[in-house]
């Protein structure tokens, strides 16, 4: 394996003027957990002879727009039980309520073992005949969605979970007249020995076909790119302390900075720092930055991922908190959390996941053991003291259905000109709603039901179409009477 250098700059903190992120614990599943989500909620769902969510790792959720609501499901790996745990919950003018509990996988009898990452060890391969089957796992750690910030297409859109002992990873679709996930491929067996991580790589065309799949091998000490069809396209690594090297990769994550869009964040917990690297998909993988984490007190880095803005966040086992690092790993943004059991709180924090302003934090080896939810908002805040939206966002209206009126609600990060215009199903204009400039903050307004004319308009699927600056988005309604 050949080990390139690109840009090799070891960083330390610098002053810059750079926005903080407000982290707000949330309550997303309406239970009397206020801000954790865990075997309680299991067991008000499912009876208590239900199986509880043990060890949480990974986290991705999808959401599917619906005519009346829409849909999320959270899915969870949970390697105790060598299966998914799959929350779904409805939504309906901005309200989420939780709906049941899922489980897919077939479970095998838990094989453990331990894994030094002091030591360097010439193979740590085992064959487990017998396990490597369609519809099984052997210990899931990750799972990585190609819907990334936006609406999961089940005809299209996939998802991929690392089987960990297996070593590969499975991709999956999901069947919405089924409600279930469908096993379609594997691949890594030949390459993978002990992955650790994965994240999904989407290069922003129509074309999944150039997407990559990004993986983490602890056992191999290597970064390794994949493309979505599974091929192997490069690796980057090797056991050592320098730069080039990745001693036990714990997370990755791939850039959504407009900034570095090519770029790849590698947590080495052995060297207690986080790389940047610079990965095209018809290029090989090259080193360009690390941040080394203070070693007083000793951190344990387990897991990274980030938000809209492009910023870092990572996960300290040890020290139970979470720093937030700016792109370039010049900056320490927050660091948040402490020993603890309240919102905010962790105990073992182990992974993180973040879509939107949204970020899921999965904690371990304890009674409390859980998955904890939370909002990420940027910018100034409100004289009230609630924080700007850190996006654009148009919510599905409500109600919906309706016969009379509807609310409409959007989100606006920053001062911009707004246009609303409602359609009919053959593109015809009906009325426009708002023409003017408005101001940074979270809108809303009521569509009567009428056209430019004041005259009520006919039942009927209509579409709502707003452009903000360069954004545009679309919901459908519909009007029954």
């Amino acid at each position: 394996m050949k080990m390139h250098m690109h840009m090799i700059v070891a960083l330390g903190l610098v002053s810059a003027a750079v926005a903080q992120p407000v982290i707000t614990p949330t309550n997303f599943l309406g239970t009397s957990e206020p801000a954790r989500m865990c075997q309680n909620y299991i067991r008000e769902v499912g009876g208590e002879d239900a199986a509880a969510l043990r060890q949480p790792r990974g986290g991705a959720f999808i959401r599917i727009e619906g005519v009346e609501f829409d849909t999320y499901h959270y899915i969870f790996c949970d390697p105790a039980y060598d299966e998914l745990t799959i929350f779904t919950l409805l939504e309906s003018g901005g309200v989420r309520n939780p709906l049941g509990v899922k489980r897919y996988g077939l479970p095998i009898e838990p094989f453990y073992f331990a894994f030094d990452d002091t030591i360097a060890p010439s193979v740590i391969y085992f064959s487990y005949a017998g396990y490597d089957t369609i519809g099984r796992f052997f210990q899931p750690v990750d799972v990585a969605v190609t819907s990334h910030g936006r609406y999961f297409k089940p005809e299209s859109d996939r998802m991929f979970v690392l089987d960990q002992v297996n070593r590969r990873v499975v991709k999956l679709r999901y069947d919405a007249n089924l409600d279930s996930l469908i096993w379609e491929s594997s691949f890594g067996t030949e390459t993978l020995r002990f992955p650790t991580s994965l994240d999904y790589a989407d290069y922003g065309d129509e074309n999944s076909g150039n997407d990559d799949i990004y993986v983490t091998d602890g056992g191999a000490f290597e970064l390794f790119r994949f493309s979505a069809s599974g091929t192997l396209e490069a690796s980057y690594g090797g056991w050592g302390s320098d730069l080039g090297a990745i001693s036990y990769p714990t997370g990755v994550a791939v850039s959504t900075s407009e900034e570095y869009p090519n770029g790849v964040y590698v947590t080495d917990s052995h060297n207690h720092r986080v790389g940047r690297y610079y990965s095209e998909t018809s290029g090989e993988i090259m080193a360009e930055r690390q941040y080394i984490f203070p070693l007083s007190p000793l951190p344990l880095i387990s897991s990274i991922d980030t938000d809209d803005q492009g910023n870092l966040y990572i996960l300290d086992c040890f020290n139970h908190n979470i720093t937030v690092l700016t792109p370039n790993l010049d900056k320490v943004l927050l660091v948040y959390g402490s020993l603890g059991y309240e919102p905010g709180q962790f105990d073992s924090p182990e992974d993180i996941y973040i879509d939107g302003g949204e970020m899921q934090v999965c904690e371990l080896w304890a009674d409390s053991s859980g998955i904890q939810s939370f909002n990420i908002r940027y910018g100034q805040a409100k004289p009230g003291g609630e924080p700007l939206p850190a996006r654009f966002m148009l919510y599905q209206n409500y109600p919906n259905p309706f016969n009379t009126t509807t609310i409409i609600r959007f989100d606006l990060p920053q001062a911009t000109q707004v246009e609303m215009v409602i359609y009919n199903i053959l593109g015809q204009r009906i009325i426009s709603l708002i023409s003017r400039q408005l101001p940074p903050g979270h809108h809303a307004i009521t569509w009567n039901g009428r056209n430019k004319n004041g005259r009520a308009v006919a039942s009927g699927v209509y579409f709502t179409r707003i452009v903000a600056g360069e954004k545009i988005a679309v919901k459908k309604m519909l009007l029954l009477k």
